[in-house]
């Protein structure tokens, strides 16, 4: 009969369980074996406890604080000034598709849709003289990834090489005084210079 050690909650018990026979005495108190696997078992229990409460801060999903600006650094992602954990996280788990799909137009829309925005790509000077400019055209926010800059550098990392991006914003500064934008600011509040 086998029994795993995830189903025991003291691991000292499971460290009895496994001794030979001829180690255990009848009474488990009066033995120094059994203050032995207690003494581990506490120790292993304590362990456990630790591993499994550091467990969600190592998955973007649910680290928060240092955990998460850890693992942003490690995929090249830097925390914005004042920026909260969820616009992060979100940016942190866009990071693939931004670095995978750089160069291309699809790959543009894809990578910033990622971080909640829609936009519309018009490749208006296509077979002209001034065929490296395009215009992103901004269509709607979810909110979610707060610093514009964050934006900004999405889209030089995503565009074509030799093109220079025009972008045109759709969105009025009514639709930012509503919920739940309410205390991010407006979408054109940053200055990029």
């Amino acid at each position: 009969m086998s029994r795993p050690v995830d189903t025991i909650a003291k691991l000292g018990d499971y460290l009895w369980w496994l001794l030979p026979t001829f180690l255990k005495k009848k009474d488990r108190n009066e033995s120094l074996v059994a203050r032995f696997t207690d003494i581990w078992g506490e120790q292993l229990d304590d362990a456990r406890d630790t591993l499994l409460s550091i467990i969600p801060e190592l998955l973007v999903a649910t680290a928060s604080g240092d955990y998460l600006d850890l693992l942003a650094r490690q995929r090249q992602v830097f925390r914005g000034e004042n920026e909260d954990d969820e616009s992060l996280r979100t940016r942190v788990l866009a990071a693939y598709t931004i670095k995978q799909k750089g160069g291309t137009i699809p790959g543009l829309i894809e990578g910033v849709s990622q971080l909640g925005y829609t936009v519309e790509v018009l490749e208006s000077y296509k077979g002209t003289e001034t065929w490296s400019r395009f215009l992103v055209k901004i269509l709607a926010w979810d909110g979610i990834v707060t610093p514009q800059k964050a934006f900004y550098q999405t889209l030089r990392t995503l565009k074509p090489a030799h093109t220079l991006p025009l972008i045109d914003s759709e969105l009025t500064p009514r639709q930012w005084n509503e919920e739940p934008h309410r205390n991010q600011g407006t979408w054109n509040d940053w200055n990029p210079s």
